[in-house]
Parts: C-alpha cells; sequence; structure tokens
C-alpha cells in the first residue's frame, strides 16, 4: 500500500496526446488525452477506469513510450524521461516499466515456441546469460506464474494454450526483465469470466512479493474495485476523479462517476448507489469545445461548465474531483439533488 512519505517510482505531469486525423484539406485533431496527471507507487495499484474511447490505453502507451507525448512530462525515479533519445536509454527505461497488453494471442507470435518468447526479452536487455541460465530463469518464471510442468509449457506454441494461459506467458515476459513498473491494458477483457480472477490474483501477488507498481486500465469497475487500491475516472480524454477504490464505489463524487456506477447491474453488491438517469454518448474527441466535456449528459450542468474546464479540488480523505459543483458552485447539494436543470436539447 501507498505511504504518505513514500515517493512515487512513475509520474505523469499534464500528459496530453493530439493526433492529426483527415486529408491536407480537412485536418482536424483528436484531443485523446488531455492534461493527466497521476503517481504510481511501489507496491501499490492505481486503476484507470471509463467508457471505451476515453483515453484510456493513449495514457498507457505514452507512459511505456510507444506513443510520444504532445506536451507534459512522464517523470521515473525522480529523472524527466520525455527528453530519451538514445536506444540504450530507451531500453533501460522498458526493461523498467513493462507493459501487458489487452489480447494474449495477438501479443504472442504464432510461430515460435513458449521459450523463444521468453528468451528474446532477455536477449534484448542482455540478461540472456548462458544456455543452462537462461533455461533456469525461463523455467523459474513459467513456475511464477503457474505454469507447470514448466518444461511441457516451455515447448508449446501459443494456440496450443488457453486464453488465461497466454496471458501467464504474456506477464512472465514482462517479469523476465525484472521490471519494477507493469502497464496492465486490460489484460483481463479477453478472457473467460472464470479465468480472469486467476490472473488478477497473480497480479495482486506480484504487487505484494515483488513491490510492483500497477497502472491498471480497464472498463470494468468492479474489477478495479477488488483489484486497485487506487481508482481515477476517466471521460474523454480527462482524468476528472481520483480516490482510494472503496470509498470512490461508496461515494462517487463526479456525475459522470455516479453514471458510470449506476450503469453497473448488480446493485445486491453495492455497486450501484442511486438510480441516475443515463444518457447521451462520449462526445466527439475533435469537436470538444472549452469547457467539461461531460456537461451535455449532465443534469447537474452550470452555465459554468460550459465555458471552461474546472480544476482540480482537493477534498477530504485524500481524493479528488474535477468539478464545479465542489468548487463553491453548489458543493452542499446531495448527490442526486440537481443543482439546475439540464438546457433544453440536451440529449
Amino acid at each position: 500500500m501507498k505511504s504518505k512519505n513514500q515517493a512515487p517510482i512513475l509520474e505523469a505531469v499534464d500528459l496530453t496526446k493530439h493526433f492529426h486525423v483527415g486529408s491536407f484539406f480537412s485536418r482536424r485533431i483528436v484531443k485523446a488525452v488531455q492534461d493527466a496527471s497521476f503517481r504510481l507507487y511501489p507496491g501499490h495499484v492505481t486503476a484507470l477506469v471509463g467508457e471505451s474511447g476515453s483515453g484510456k490505453s493513449t495514457v498507457i502507451r505514452m507512459l511505456a513510450r510507444l506513443y510520444e507525448p504532445t506536451s507534459g512530462r512522464i517523470i521515473f525515479k525522480g529523472q524527466d524521461t520525455t527528453e530519451i533519445r538514445s536506444r540504450s536509454q530507451m531500453l533501460q527505461y522498458r526493461s523498467e516499466v513493462q507493459m501487458i497488453f489487452q489480447d494474449p494471442f495477438s501479443s504472442l507470435n504464432p510461430v515460435h515456441n513458449i521459450t523463444h518468447h521468453l528468451r528474446r526479452p532477455l536477449a534484448i536487455h542482455g540478461k540472456l546469460g548462458s544456455r543452462a541460465e537462461s533455461k533456469d530463469r525461463i523455467h523459474a518464471l513459467l513456475k511464477r506464474v503457474a505454469l507447470t510442468p514448466v518444461e511441457e509449457f516451455a515447448a508449446k506454441y501459443p494456440h496450443q494454450l488457453s486464453g488465461g494461459q497466454r496471458q501467464r506467458v504474456a506477464i512472465a515476459r514482462a517479469l523476465a526483465v525484472e521490471p519494477e513498473v507493469m502497464l496492465a491494458d486490460e489484460p483481463v477483457s479477453m478472457l473467460d469470466v472464470s479465468i480472469r480472477l486467476g490472473i488478477l490474483n497473480l497480479m495482486a501477488q506480484l504487487r505484494d512479493e515483488q513491490r510492483i507498481a500497477f497502472l491498471y486500465v480497464t472498463h470494468d469497475i468492479a474489477s478495479a474495485r477488488y483489484f486497485a487500491d487506487e481508482t481515477m475516472v476517466m471521460y474523454a480524454g480527462h482524468i476528472v476523479e481520483g480516490a482510494e477504490s472503496e470509498q470512490l464505489i461508496r461515494d462517487p463524487k463526479h456525475p459522470y462517476t455516479q453514471m458510470l456506477l449506476a450503469s453497473v447491474p448488480d446493485p445486491a453488491r453495492g455497486l450501484r448507489t442511486q438510480e441516475i438517469e443515463i444518457r447521451g454518448e462520449i462526445p466527439d474527441l475533435t469537436k470538444l469545445g472549452p469547457g467539461c466535456p461531460f456537461a451535455p449528459r449532465c443534469n447537474r450542468a452550470m452555465d459554468v461548465c460550459n465555458t471552461a474546464m474546472p480544476g482540480r479540488t482537493e477534498l477530504p480523505g485524500d481524493r479528488w474531483v474535477r468539478c464545479y459543483l465542489y468548487e463553491g458552485y453548489g458543493a452542499a447539494k446531495p448527490a442526486g439533488e440537481p443543482v439546475v436543470a439540464a438546457p433544453q436539447g440536451t440529449p
């Protein structure tokens, strides 16, 4: 768990990513991520949740240095890594910050066996050793992710494994170079419900035993509640709320978080906090205005919501939110009570 005086191992500072789409004559800008700031701590899981298209995967790919940020900084162990250009420096960073992809089958080469997949990162990062040493290391990795008997799994090919087993291989591959940060991009969404828990428990073990910092990206708020110590909520490129996971589930502050939880069809387990009208859909990221992107869907929107994006407001209990309801514009109102009616014509 995160300690109050513990230093972050990885920090995003005002990360922004814009994509240019369309032809030369009709160039548009997709504002995929806007001013994302957060910290990851050793032995701590931070979840990033939101609807599809909210920008979650773009954030994680910037941290993995697969995308270059349009602006902002990535601080790793106190050093600004956004200016890294040399291959050796990038290899060093990627050996310490590893990524687990969503689809375990497409992330593995079907023409090579599992031994090849685990040997390759060791070779790339100069940690292969002798043939006997590499064999022992590969077997230890397979044992670490509970793929036994190790000799049998080492000789198999990806198509001979189940989805859960392939994802365990992907995790073992990431572990091969002894990372300190794991970026997990919806690692269980492609798996059967019956085996998701095993993968989450494996990652929780790595968090506890090896003090690995996790950023867990998911659209499944229930799995975030189970696995993550802290949860952040993302909408239309903006991170709008952050809190300890159980606290956020029990007492969501941002109207979008309240709507997100209201859409979870399991009130008996306490995931549905109140009846909230669910309307509209995530906006076109090429047509975002200057205000809060959730304003057109919010039944508590005010005029100010359409003019400027609210800043970050710190709340009691080590949590925060970006919403004018908590900046003196009706902050004392109960969570289910509208401050003003939604504008006419709002979807």
